[in-house]
């Protein structure tokens, strides 16, 4: 059931926004009482938690693969370019607005990827993927100001005439941070991508 809702509320909330999602909402769409929705979500804060983890998992968005620093970097980077950014900035805003709380858990999400991708960066200098002279605090300190940009300082962005937060930077930043051997791995990576 819970999935079900979730499901349905990840529907609502693209067609209605986050001013007017509702739990009323909610429970109509899915023919349910209110109550049994309550009995899944106790508030429409935890449902909007569940949604947002929901949306960066099928969106491959702060979604550890386990692997190496490049691969993170380039789930991340495929993650990004399947967005409608423009749309996703303004779901950011009104998330701020609307449910500061939960604005608030995406934000630590966005940190707590960051701060994996720099613990990778120096087990992958110690592989030879990376060049030994990155630290870790480096990878953490590019890797949230790149996401806090995207994702978080809307107002920022609007002074640009065009996107300056593309997903290729990215790529770009890996390529910069790689030995041989990592911009080999990268670019099969990007190349299997293809």
């Amino acid at each position: 059931m819970k999935k079900r809702i979730i499901d349905s509320s990840l529907k609502l909330l693209g067609t209605f926004g986050l001013r007017k999602f509702t739990m009323d909402r909610v429970a109509a769409d899915l023919r349910i009482s209110k109550r049994t929705l309550y009995q899944h979500f106790p508030s429409k804060e935890q449902l909007l938690e569940a949604c947002l983890m929901e949306w960066l998992c099928r969106k491959r968005l702060l979604v550890r693969t386990g692997g190496n620093l490049i691969d993170e970097l380039c789930t991340l980077q495929t993650g990004i370019r399947s967005l409608d950014l423009r749309r996703v900035g303004r779901c950011c805003r009104e998330l701020r607005q609307v449910c500061e709380p939960v604005y608030r858990l995406f934000l630590e999400q966005l940190f707590d990827y960051a701060e994996a991708c720099g613990a990778r960066a120096e087990r992958d200098a110690e592989a030879g993927y990376l060049c030994r002279t990155v630290s870790s605090h480096t990878v953490r300190a590019v890797v949230s100001d790149f996401l806090i940009r995207l994702f978080g300082n809307h107002e920022e962005r609007l002074l640009y005439r065009s996107d300056p937060f593309s997903s290729e930077i990215l790529v770009v930043f890996t390529r910069g941070l790689c030995t041989i051997k990592g911009r080999a791995y990268l670019e099969q990576r990007l190349k299997n991508r293809s």
